[in-house]
């Protein structure tokens, strides 16, 4: 079984499908003691997950209001944006 450490190093890769079976194996078993381990895991899928969304959602484009304002202020400032 996985030491905490161990778990930490291939949390990334286990998330992602990239361990073999007997490291998916030792994962789990250190994951169905361990607590803080789940826990990590837990935040660390989460954070793929939310990573993702934004990367789904792209660059917003700001509203002509907000291009508006930035054009005034660029204006009375004489400097590039």
């Amino acid at each position: 079984m996985f030491r905490c450490s161990e778990v930490a190093e291939r949390a990334s890769r286990m998330i992602d499908g990239e361990l073999d079976f007997w490291q998916r194996a030792n994962m789990k078993l250190h994951l169905a003691l361990c607590r803080g381990c789940r826990a990590f895991m837990a935040q660390l899928r989460k954070t793929k997950e939310l990573t993702e969304l934004v990367g789904a959602v792209g660059d917003p484009v700001p509203s002509e209001n907000i291009q508006a304002a930035l054009a005034r202020r660029q204006r009375r400032s004489g400097k590039q944006i």
